[in-house]
């Protein structure tokens, strides 16, 4: 068949129609850049146009959400890819009280949709999806202490205080989750105005097996995520990202989304087989961004491409990490990604 857009090569991915291959992308952190929403979309754009990839997720700080209710972080000292945690409205459940709506075009929100500006003048008609973490992932942070955050939201120096907040005083975490709802309801609603496609949602880590039961994510995350989503349903383009090994797959699977994105291999969740036959979703993955990615030779990577576009099949698949990549990930390797889907 004839050459397709970016977009139109997307849509009919996303549409479990014929592509004329599949579509392919990858993300990451961009360290000190991702500290400015104008430093931020201009490494974007380099890194959209070295490896020609057919959508583009914007990669904020990991913080940025978490800033706009009063964390505050020390931006010179960075663990992987994030900052050191100082201090936050959160340290016991009184402060609960402290997360109130905030104004979603404000602040730090307002710098990220300038990013979203100027991404889209520079990249033209290109899906474009701007991060949004679940509300439970956002307590997660303004929970955390300082000194935990020195490791990925999910762990357990990070969950223990949302774990017990959640055990003792239920009713207040669910009054700050409403809060941050209200907020993030209207930045993505502002996202979309301001030139997104659409959102990756993402539950960092949160929702899956020894971190909080299925229970407890059906009672404090899902209810605010559906909030979340909806105020995003005119999107063209959402994807869903779900955090972590062991993730509450079916849980999310009738989430109103168009595509989903997880670790689909070696972190004991459903590979893609297993996926194609439990949803009707567009799958984006494949690829282990810790394995040959990483680590391995452009070979290693290519075969582990054509191995996943196999298993994703020729419609309403999207081949991409399982995750967001490391900043050091080898060029030669993320060439051969790219270079992968036209090879199958």
């Amino acid at each position: 068949m004839a050459a397709l857009s970016k977009r139109e090569r997307v849509d009919a991915a996303l549409a479990g129609q014929p592509v004329d291959r599949a579509p392919v992308s990858a993300w990451r952190h961009f360290i000190p850049e991702e500290l400015s929403g104008a430093a931020l979309a201009e490494a974007t754009v380099a890194h959209v146009q070295t490896f020609d990839w057919d959508w583009i997720k914007l990669n904020p700080r990991a913080t940025y959400y978490a800033e706009a209710w009063g964390n505050r972080y020390d931006f010179d000292h960075y663990d992987g890819v994030l900052p050191r945690l100082v201090d936050g409205p959160v340290r016991a459940a009184p402060d609960l009280g402290r997360v109130v709506p905030v104004e979603p075009t404000a602040g730090v929100f307002a710098d990220h949709l300038d990013a979203v500006r100027r991404v889209r003048r520079a990249v033209g008609d290109v899906h474009l999806l701007q991060t949004i973490f679940s509300p439970l992932s956002v307590l997660a942070f303004l929970t955390a202490s300082p000194g935990d955050q020195t490791v990925s939201v999910g762990s357990d120096a990070d969950m223990g205080h949302l774990r017990a907040l959640i055990h003792t005083d239920p009713a207040a975490v669910h009054a700050a989750l409403d809060a941050i709802t209200t907020t993030l309801a209207g930045y993505a609603a502002a996202c979309l105005e301001a030139g997104a496609s659409g959102i990756f949602f993402a539950i960092v880590r949160l929702a899956r097996a020894g971190v909080l039961s299925e229970a407890e994510y059906a009672t404090f995350g899902r209810p605010y995520d559906l909030r979340v989503l909806e105020a995003a349903r005119e999107a063209s383009f959402n994807l869903l990202h779900i955090c972590g090994p062991r993730v509450y797959f079916d849980q999310v699977l009738d989430y109103p989304v168009h595509a989903l994105n997880w670790a689909a291999v070696g972190q004991h969740n459903p590979d893609l087989a297993a996926a194609r036959a439990r949803t009707n979703l567009a799958l984006v993955g494949g690829i282990n961004e810790t394995g040959a990615l990483l680590h391995g030779t452009p070979a290693e990577v290519m075969a582990e491409a054509a191995a996943a576009l196999a298993a994703g099949g020729t419609t309403k698949f999207l081949l991409a990490p399982g995750c967001g990549m490391a900043m050091h990930t080898p060029v030669a390797n993320l060439m051969a990604l790219r270079q992968a889907v036209d090879r199958a």
